[in-house]
């Protein structure tokens, strides 16, 4: 497996999710945000269900099914709620910045628990990708939200990086027995099940019978394609590689929503983000860089 392939998957994955946040964004107008988390993981869940039964596998435990239940609505229950809370009182910047310290919890994390060990490299790509994106982003840091309350959206995003780590890590120890292929159309629905008392409650069969067409068209994109295939593509490549190299590639997100937001919103794209772009770019080629070298070794360090 080289290291250029698990590169791959695990940007298009982060790319996609960027894509989500721009439909998430469009779609909050005519739908509650736990809805669009639901429908998401309802329509991706099952669009990965035939996964589940073509590649079956024997080694699936109640234990195993346990472990991914609890990883499905911790990631796909929990992580979405607090996400969507937490741009109630914070810019869209701020809390993309903050969820970008999901590496360096991942990192502790793992360094706490024993998964992996900290190298400088690593090191060094969390710090730029982090400083990039700071720079990319730092035309829009003092903008305020509607709703903004100091601090609140921070502290509640800085939680909500810890729970996706959290997610990272000990996914990573499930996926080395079970495949992605299991494991994501599982916790997916998992996740869809918890938030469905939410949802029910908001009036969804109503607000749904609204959707137009291109909407509903939007939604599916987003549960099949941003959500079934990027989280799949997630699942696979925390089999292949560490948690905190998974993790680092997250400041692809905001980026690509800062992009699409240029191509079809008509935001301004300045120089600080480009320069930002540059550095953060960098930062993911320490992390290529850091992945093959653990490769090369046989250990599992990034």
């Amino acid at each position: 497996m080289t290291a250029w392939r698990v590169t791959l998957a695990i940007m298009c994955c982060h790319i996609l999710t960027g894509t989500a946040s721009v439909i998430t964004r469009y779609l909050v107008s005519v739908l509650d945000p736990v809805e669009i988390a639901f429908m998401r993981y309802l329509f991706g869940g099952f669009a990965m269900l035939p996964l589940f039964f073509l590649f079956r596998t024997s080694k699936l435990t109640r234990l195993l099914l346990l472990k991914i239940a609890g990883l499905g609505a911790l990631f796909f229950a929990l992580f979405p709620f607090m996400f969507s809370w937490g741009f109630v009182y914070t810019s869209a910047a701020r809390g993309s910045l903050v969820l970008a310290t999901m590496p360096i919890w991942t990192m502790l994390i793992g360094k706490l628990i024993g998964h992996e060990a900290i190298n400088k490299t690593s090191l060094t790509a969390i710090v730029l990708t982090f400083l990039g994106l700071t720079v990319a982003l730092s035309d829009k840091l003092m903008m305020f939200s509607e709703h903004d309350v100091l601090f609140k959206g921070e502290i509640i995003m800085l939680f909500t990086a810890i729970i996706g780590a959290i997610y990272a890590t000990f996914a990573r120890k499930v996926l080395q027995v079970v495949p992605a292929s299991t494991v994501t159309p599982l916790a997916m629905l998992t996740g869809c099940f918890c938030l469905l008392p939410f949802s029910v409650s908001n009036g969804i069969d109503i607000h749904v019978g609204q959707l137009t067409s291109m909407q509903m068209g939007l939604m599916v994109y987003l549960g099949v394609v941003a959500g079934g295939l990027a989280f799949f593509l997630l699942n696979w490549v925390l089999n292949k590689s560490t948690a905190t190299f998974t993790t680092v590639f997250v400041t692809l997100n905001p980026i690509t929503a800062i992009v699409l937001g240029y191509l079809f919103l008509g935001e301004v794209i300045k120089l600080n983000f480009i320069v930002g772009v540059i550095i953060v770019f960098a930062g993911l080629g320490f992390a290529v860089r850091s992945h093959a070298l653990g490769n090369q070794h046989g250990v599992d360090a990034v």
